[in-house]
Order: structure tokens, then C-alpha cells, then sequence
């Protein structure tokens, strides 16, 4: 594996451990790999603000791939970025209102900030987690936002459910639409994945996806999986999932992906 110039890496059920945390070393990993030539990119469904709030440490250090692949970003320059039309995201609003709210709560991701509305805010905790801006309106004819993602949160945790018996048949003609993880089902527009911003990445830095490797566990890594040479999938990721990778690494709590990176660094793969 002497050839990898890029690591691609999900953040949530991978990176960090169930309850939220990085791995103590990742820091110093990433600093190592610079040193061999090895970019890291993080590949998240967050949004960009979210990201640079938790590695602003190591932000310079970093390629964010945000939104799952609908925006791509180094050292502070927007290098892709997918823009919903205003039209198409009202038109997702008015369709998961005609679901049933209280088992899916519409939010529109834009560039700056997670719109939701006030009647929503009792998950403002949960929210937060992933959108560390948050703008709660009143009445969403209002909202006039620069947006690449869209959202919906399933407070009962059945986003795979709700993909497969609503949100897929509906909507994946004409948009990319995915889970992420048990809560969250994620739309942008159409050929918009992690996979498609590895392909990006292959372009932007004129490196090859056999010169990557990458770590997922959930639905949305699938394409970032299948796109890459060296994926790995979490031992804690679902089957699905495992069926695209071509190795699999520790589970999450088990510190599987700083693992996977020293015996690359020590020259072990």
C-alpha cells in the first residue's frame, strides 16, 4: 500500500467512538501522513461548519468532504460545491410535510446553517450534535438560503424504513438520497454521494482512487467504499455495507481506524 496519497474517512459510527470522541492520536496520525504524503480527508453527512468547528484544531491539515460529497473544501477554498435549487428543496419541504411530522422532521441544510422550524425545537440537543448552526423559523415560505442538503430527522429511528417504504421510491429519480445512520435520511441532488467526491478528489489532486483508502459504516459510505481501492468498513457496519469493502477494520469503540492508519505509518500493509 506504499502508492495511497489520499485516506478518506467517515466521522460518525467510525471515526469516533459511540459516544462522540476521537481518537486520542488522530491528531499526531494526521500530522505523520502529511509527512509521507498522504492527505486525509474528512467524509461526512455534516456540514462543513460543523466539521471546522471540531477540527479547527487540525483545519489546515484537513480535506472536508461535507454534506455526503455535496461540497468539497481545503484550507478554506470551496473546491465543489452542489447547490440545490430553491424550487427543489421547497418541493421536498411541501413532501415530507405531507408525511407525517411527528415521525419526520424536515430540515433544510444550507451553507450556513440548519433551518428548521420553532414547532421542532424540542430536538434542538439532538440537533446540535451534527448542526452546530441552527436557524428556527416560523414560517418556511421565509427562508430564502444558499442550501446543498436536505434532511430529515426520524425521531423514532426508522430512517431505514422510511427510505425504503417513502422517501427511495419517491424521490430517487430525481434526487440522491441516502441513510445515515438510524436517524437520518439525507437528499441532495442527483449523482451527489461520497463516491462522487472521491472521484472529484481523484480530479482536484490528480491522484487515482486505487491511490485511496477509505473507512465507512453506513449506508452513505457505500459509494465511497465501492469508489476507492483500499476501503475498509467498520466491523460495526452493516452488512450491506461490508459486502462493498474490500477489507474490514476493528469496530469503532475498538479504535479500528487509528489501527488500520499505524500499521500503514509502520509500514505493516
Amino acid at each position: 500500500m506504499k502508492d495511497i496519497k489520499l485516506i478518506a474517512i467517515d466521522m460518525d459510527h467510525t471515526l469516533l467512538n459511540d459516544k462522540g470522541q476521537l481518537p486520542e492520536n488522530f491528531t499526531d496520525q494526521v500530522h505523520a501522513l502529511k509527512e509521507k504524503g498522504i492527505q486525509v480527508a474528512i467524509a461526512s453527512g455534516r456540514p462543513l461548519y460543523t466539521l471546522v468547528d471540531m477540527f479547527s484544531h487540525i483545519e489546515d491539515d484537513l480535506i472536508f468532504v461535507s454534506d455526503n460529497g455535496a461540497a468539497i473544501t481545503k484550507q478554506g477554498e470551496q473546491l465543489f460545491n452542489s447547490i440545490i435549487d430553491p424550487d427543489d428543496y421547497r418541493k421536498l419541504m411541501a413532501f415530507t410535510l405531507e408525511q407525517n411530522e411527528a415521525t419526520g422532521i424536515p430540515i433544510l441544510c444550507a451553507l450556513d446553517a440548519a433551518y428548521i422550524s420553532k414547532a421542532h425545537d424540542q430536538y434542538d440537543q439532538i440537533y446540535r450534535t451534527f448542526y452546530t448552526n441552527i436557524y428556527y423559523f416560523d414560517d418556511f415560505a421565509s427562508v430564502d438560503a444558499v442550501a446543498n442538503k436536505f434532511t430529515v430527522y426520524t425521531p423514532n429511528n426508522d430512517a431505514v424504513d422510511q427510505y425504503a417504504d417513502i422517501y427511495g421510491p419517491a424521490l430517487s429519480k430525481q434526487f440522491s438520497a441516502t441513510t445515515s445512520g438510524k436517524e437520518w435520511i439525507d437528499i441532495m441532488n442527483k449523482n451527489i454521494d461520497k463516491g462522487q467526491g472521491m472521484y472529484q478528489l481523484s480530479n482536484l489532486l490528480n491522484i487515482t482512487t486505487d491511490q485511496m483508502m477509505a473507512f465507512g459504516d453506513n449506508y452513505n459510505d457505500i459509494e465511497m467504499l465501492a469508489a476507492v481501492k483500499y476501503s475498509y468498513a467498520m466491523e460495526n457496519a452493516h452488512d450491506d455495507v461490508k459486502a462493498q469493502a474490500n477489507f474490514i477494520a476493528p469496530s469503532n469503540n475498538d479504535l479500528g481506524v487509528s489501527k488500520v492508519i499505524q500499521d500503514l505509518l509502520d509500514g505493516n500493509l
